[in-house]
């Protein structure tokens, strides 16, 4: 039974058809019946090409198109490196690093000479040493602060001890105000009768 070539449901019934007798044997001929109604199903398909003049039509349209605005940073970054002096400036700089080149064998001797690799050495050990001291009075401190944390984690979980605590800061809180007072207290001793 042949179905009309240009009929797009023939074709897909012939393709599902053909799909389905191969799903179930080995049979190459099934595969490539399948294969060939689904290219004839794909030959009906509208070509993928634009239609004659599209690129025409929209260079014209660019071209018309008012032009957008370089941002304001690109702009004068371009300008600036299409600009002669910034070229001369970044020659002159080129030369002068070709020209301390020269120089710099010469300076890594002077630098070997006075500082030799035992000195290297010796700067490595000495901060090797003081950093263990400093950890080591890093992990000191940090005992002492876990050991307070602790202290005040005990006394905010009893009742008893937020009693404790917040009476001694009512009583650091006046005696604060108390000493705040007596030295911002009036001294001169105007109330004294002057001595004639």
């Amino acid at each position: 039974m042949r179905t009309d070539r240009h009929d797009p449901n023939a074709l897909i019934s012939r393709w599902l058809d053909a799909e389905r007798d191969g799903s179930g044997a080995a049979d190459d001929m099934a595969d490539d019946m399948a294969d060939a109604a689904l290219l004839e199903l794909f030959e009906l398909l509208p070509p993928l090409a634009p239609p004659a003049g599209f690129a025409d039509r929209v260079l014209l349209r660019i071209g018309d198109a008012a032009p957008v605005p370089e941002p304001v940073g690109v702009s004068l970054l371009s300008r600036l490196f299409r600009s002669g002096g910034f070229r001369l400036g970044v020659a002159f700089g080129v030369m002068a690093t070709a020209l301390s080149l020269l120089w710099l064998p010469d300076l890594l001797l002077v630098l070997g000479r006075l500082v030799t690799p035992g000195d290297l050495m010796g700067l490595g050990v000495a901060s090797v040493i003081d950093l263990g001291r400093w950890l080591a009075l890093a992990a000191r401190i940090g005992e002492w602060l876990l050991t307070v944390g602790g202290a005040l984690a005990v006394s905010l979980t009893s009742p008893a001890a937020v009693k404790v605590t917040a009476a001694c800061l009512a009583v650091s809180g006046v005696s604060f105000v108390v000493l705040r007072d007596l030295m911002t207290r009036d001294r001169r001793w105007s109330y004294v009768d002057p001595i004639q």
